[in-house]
């Protein structure tokens, strides 16, 4: 078929498959937890899976799935880990990644015109070839496509701290709505799109700002053995005069983790990690500041090779703790740095009790706000192991929004917590959804519609806690996963 037919079947459509391994693959993500666990959905598995590769093809299957009220799931690389892109009613995945090539690159004004499904860290090797680059980027960029960056909310990455979020250096977008049409927009007509996982609809094209690749890239790391230190000089990092397009904080088992191991005679249990860019002469005097604040509270200088891996793994880093545990449960919080220490602390005292595996990592984003991600790594096969430390997260997610931050990420897992602690959002996503997709097709049961109501998750992990507590008192909870390093997370 010509890509401006209309679609009457999907079965007859050559870009378009029913197979159950292709279904599969689209229906979920990096997640590590199995699907059984997912089954309070309605119904789990995509239908179909669509690879489109031009606007056209995008329109066509969205009037098809308008006109026929089909549940449309746009998808990325499926790295966001919190069910963005999972199907909660069957119906059809939109895979964009076919939709990945650079349609221009402007040097000397400064941007690129980008297909939506493309990988940032395959953008960024095609750009080198110009001498450019991207001035920001996720931690997940050996997967992750531009759309799917988006649609999480990219705020906290690598370039971050100097120049903005991913929505601050887009210039315009190409967007084709739930009723198939194709539209341009820039300025705030770009936010429907920025963080709410395709509900607006599907990010084909991205006008994306790049800057010439900078002529020095160095950076530092020291490790800490209080976690206060290690947060006050990672507060006067984020304040220097030459922002870090690199700032990074975490403890001793995420880093033990990602890494295989650490370098013999490593002193401390939290590590900082800061790199700047652009001139020599801005570099050098970057690093002698940093340097200073760093030896000045007593920080253990890490071998620079260290340091080197750590800078050479930022395009994979989250990927990385993925594939080192069984399963893996998170929380992705956005708080002011000031909140970081009260809720690892308690992070690491449930943990204790509960006798179950934690850790976390942190990225500054801008105006001294950061992304904070809580780790418990666990395996399903041990089933009051990794409930605990659902129930522990959980836990964690009450306390930030007393503090008064709010999730990073939303997608399908933290819908359920948006009605309760983020009304101004959650009438924002209603109004959202009834202007551009009063059908409902779009993304189902994503940030204005959950199935598991909030009482009946609060009262399943508090209980599940207080089993998991009982256990602990009794000694009859298992240790599993444990790192080979002696490390009393609760007595920090």
């Amino acid at each position: 078929m010509n890509a401006t037919e209309s679609i009457r079947d999907l079965s007859e459509v050559s870009w378009v498959s029913n197979l159950m391994a292709e279904r599969l693959s689209a229906s979920g993500d990096t997640t590590g937890i199995p699907y059984y666990h997912y089954r309070w959905k309605k119904k789990w598995l995509a239908d179909f899976v669509a690879w489109p590769e031009t606007n056209d093809q995008v329109s066509a299957i969205m009037n098809f799935a308008s006109n026929n009220n089909i549940p449309t799931i746009p998808r990325g690389g499926g790295t966001c880990y919190y069910g963005s892109a999972s199907p909660t009613r069957g119906g059809v995945v939109i895979d964009t990644k076919r939709m990945d090539k650079i349609k221009e690159v402007n040097k000397e004004k400064g941007w690129t015109i980008v297909e939506a499904g493309a990988v940032w860290e395959i953008l960024n090797n095609e750009l080198r070839k110009h001498g450019l680059t991207t001035p920001v980027a996720p931690q997940s960029s050996v997967a992750s496509t531009l759309a799917g960056w988006l649609a999480i909310g990219g705020k906290a990455g690598i370039g971050t701290p100097k120049y903005g979020s991913m929505i601050e250096n887009i210039l315009e977008m190409e967007v084709v709505r739930p009723n198939g049409t194709i539209e341009t927009v820039t300025g705030e007509d770009m936010l429907p799109f920025y963080g709410t996982s395709g509900i607006a609809g599907v990010v084909t094209t991205i006008k994306l700002k790049v800057i010439p690749i900078p002529e020095s890239t160095e950076g530092l790391m020291f490790a800490f053995d209080e976690l206060g230190k290690a947060i006050d000089v990672l507060t006067r990092l984020s304040k220097t005069k030459t922002q870090p397009i690199y700032l990074r904080l975490t403890d001793l088992e995420y880093e033990w983790r990602i890494q295989g191991g650490l370098p013999p005679n490593t002193k401390g249990l939290f590590f900082i990690m800061v790199t700047y860019s652009g001139s020599a002469d801005e570099v050098n005097e970057s690093i002698k500041t940093a340097r200073g604040i760093f030896e000045v509270a007593g920080g253990h200088e890490m071998q620079q090779d260290y340091y080197q891996k750590n800078w050479d793994d930022r395009y994979i880093v989250e990927m990385k703790l993925k594939l080192e545990v069984p399963t893996l449960s998170m929380q992705n919080f956005w708080v002011p740095l000031e909140y970081v220490e009260p809720i690892v602390k308690r992070m690491y005292k449930i943990a204790h009790n509960f006798k179950i595996n934690s850790c976390f990592y942190l990225v500054l984003g801008g105006s001294s706000k950061a992304r904070l991600c809580a780790f418990a790594p666990s395996d399903h096969r041990h089933w009051m192991h990794f409930m605990a430390g659902k129930s522990m997260l959980h836990k964690l997610v009450k306390m930030m929004y007393r503090l008064g931050g709010t999730l990073y990420t939303l997608g399908l897992q933290n819908t359920v917590y948006i009605k309760r602690y983020q009304p101004e959002d959650y009438r924002r996503y209603i109004k959202l959804r009834e202007k551009w997709d009063p059908k409902g097709i779009m993304n189902p049961d994503k940030l204005t519609h959950c199935n598991m109501s909030y009482t009946r998750l609060n009262l399943m992990f508090t209980m599940n806690g207080h089993f998991r507590r009982l256990q602990a008192i009794l000694r009859r909870a298992k240790n599993i996963l444990q790192i080979p390093i002696t490390y009393q997370e609760g007595n920090i």
